[in-house]
């Protein structure tokens, strides 16, 4: 094999062996994963955004507001909640993994989001990153359980 031959199967090899190593931790799960994470939740619901407070040490937006509908769960409309949003700050570090993040910017007030829960219905932990802005209030969920897309 010719010396630019070598440097070519050296790099690709080298390339392999990086990707391969950095695959596990920088993957995202299957879409399937986030599916499931949406049938599993027992709460579904939609939320209006009454205060957003950035939380940079916790790499968090804490978002507090009130029940709008109820889809799946204990809880009721009007009821106040609070959730904390995964946020990246701009001085943060990507981080990459199976979490969906949140710019402190894309969550404000007066807006409506759509979440699958778990844990008490006041204070719950979003599933599996399976919290997002929707265009409105709805009667029916914006997110469904058979594809990934929120209309």
């Amino acid at each position: 094999m010719s010396p630019p031959g070598l440097r070519f199967l050296a790099a690709a090899l080298g390339l392999a062996g990086v990707l391969s190593a950095a695959g596990p931790a920088a993957a995202v799960l299957p879409p399937q994963a986030y599916l499931d994470a949406r049938r599993e939740a027992p709460l579904h619901l939609q939320m209006s955004v009454q205060k957003v407070k950035p939380r940079p040490a916790d790499q968090a937006c804490r978002v507090e507001g009130r029940v709008l509908r109820v889809f799946r769960g204990e809880a009721r409309p009007g009821e106040r909640i609070m959730v904390d949003a995964p946020c990246r700050f701009p001085d943060a570090a990507p981080m990459p993994g199976p979490v969906l993040w949140f710019q402190p910017g894309d969550i404000r007030k007066g807006q409506v989001l759509e979440g699958f829960f778990e844990g008490p219905a006041g204070r719950p932990a979003i599933a599996r990153s399976q919290l997002f802005v929707v265009s409105r209030e709805s009667a029916e969920p914006h997110c469904g359980l058979q594809d990934y897309a929120c209309r």
